[in-house]
């Protein structure tokens, strides 16, 4: 179902809020006229029957052929303490049941005067009385019909349908008015700058958002670029090296050894090519999300395990000791993931340390915390301290000439970042430069 538009929503808003405070008002109106009417009625009935007093009501007067001849509307009803009916101007007494049960009868011998109402069989109409008891301790009652709200309402329905549809044009127009209104500064925001414009206050929060997701949107646009900036150079470099020697050996006329070297130099850039779109590929898969593996119950000791005998053959080449301690620290995660990250990070301990240096990696269970800790620490060059933010940035190298020397691709600590973000693990750098670096990732279970 396609959404209504918001200047439409506001519109059926308003004029429904319109119309609803109208039918509001003419119950409120209709309601106290109609009790107010009543309380003037109950008023006429006492005053008559004050008038009443001055005759003489006893059963024997002649007086009571003479309120019969009274023009009034009103009917007039005389009842001994018995409940006995003697006397009515306008049904026959003696047709009449006993009234000693009736509300208003009961009410006015106990406390001299009441007041009470009934609704006829059909709710059209209701009778009001007032009764009151004599020196001699008869009941006068008079009483006299009115009609209900609902047949008042009904001999009103012209005017209130005339007040309804000029209430409803009101409404609608008020509406209309109101929701453009209401709609014109959002229209007015500008999106490509949304905290210049002139907006409502409940609305600076939206306008700050899309300026942050603007904000966002540039950089990594300006990200994009960088990165496929710096793949074109890094892949230019070895396919310039493949490529001519290559063409060497193609125009031929080297000798056995000469071949050896080019190929065993072709061979090697190859490889940092391989390697080089094989990190740019996990790290478009983590930017992404797009790994289908579900997270399941890992050794962080097991793992660190398997990456140090991958790396102990370049640890023997440079005299550099591997040290593992710790628990088996147990967490939730994606296995390739957690290997790579480990993995990269004992590499890059290894690969710019100092020769007969050490890297030693502990693995702690905090129980209290709930944390697994992972450390990674080394005694080799260090990062200098204002290098420290950029070294998780991809292709970003302290010293593109000493780095490239180890084969690193620069996507290392960019791995690495990307992999704890994924487990929703931090990572704390501290390190010195010339005495080496330790490298934390804090994993929450």
């Amino acid at each position: 179902m396609k959404n209504k538009s918001l200047t439409f929503k506001i519109f059926l808003s308003t004029f429904s809020v319109g119309v609803l405070v109208y039918f509001l008002c003419a119950f409120i109106f209709i309601t106290n006229m109609y009790s107010y009417f009543e309380k003037q009625i109950f008023k006429e009935l006492k005053t008559e029957s004050t008038l009443l007093e001055g005759y003489d009501l006893s059963e024997a007067s002649s007086d009571l052929s003479s309120i019969k001849k009274l023009k009034t509307l009103n009917r007039i009803t005389l009842i001994h303490p018995d409940g006995t009916v003697y006397f009515d101007n306008t049904v026959n007494p003696a047709d009449m049941e006993n009234h000693a049960l009736r509300s208003e009868f009961l009410k006015a011998k106990e406390s001299g005067v009441s007041t009470s109402s009934r609704y006829s069989s059909t709710m059209l109409e209701k009778t009001l009385y007032f009764a009151k008891q004599l020196e001699r301790g008869d009941i006068l009652r008079i009483s006299c019909d009115q009609h209900t709200v609902g047949v008042l309402v009904l001999g009103m329905s012209q005017i209130l349908l005339v007040m309804l549809v000029i209430a409803m044009i009101i409404s609608g127009i008020t509406a209309s008015l109101l929701s453009r209104k209401i709609i014109e500064p959002l229209n007015k925001i500008n999106l490509e700058d949304p905290e210049s414009s002139d907006v409502y206050e409940e609305l600076k929060p939206f306008t700050k958002r899309i300026a942050e997701e603007n904000f966002e949107k540039s950089q990594r646009e300006e990200l994009r670029q960088q990165f496929t900036a710096n793949v074109s150079h890094e892949l230019k470099t070895p396919l310039t090296s493949i490529s001519g020697f290559a063409e060497i050996l193609k125009e031929g006329g080297t000798d056995e050894k000469t071949t050896k070297d080019f190929a065993g130099t072709i061979y090697d850039e190859s490889q940092r090519m391989i390697t080089l779109v094989n990190d740019i590929i996990k790290l478009s898969k983590l930017d992404e999300k797009s790994i289908s593996l579900e997270k399941e119950a890992l050794s962080l000791r097991e793992i660190t395990r398997e990456a140090m005998e991958v790396i102990s053959p370049l640890a023997e080449k440079k005299n550099v000791s591997l040290n593992l301690a710790g628990d088996s620290g147990l967490i939730n995660g994606v296995r390739p993931v957690i290997y790579e990250m480990v993995y990269n990070l004992i590499d890059n301990a290894v690969k710019y340390n100092k020769d007969n240096g050490i890297v030693s990696i502990k693995i702690e269970t905090i129980s209290e915390s709930h944390r697994v800790i992972l450390t990674v620490h080394d005694n080799g060059i260090g990062i200098p301290e204002r290098e420290k933010e950029r070294i998780f940035e991809r292709f970003y190298r302290i010293d593109k000439s000493r780095s490239r020397q180890p084969g690193g691709t620069g996507l290392g600590l960019s791995i690495v970042k990307h992999a704890a973000r994924y487990h929703n693990a931090s990572i704390l750098v501290n390190s010195k430069e010339g005495e080496g670096s330790t490298f934390t990732v804090i994993f929450s279970l």
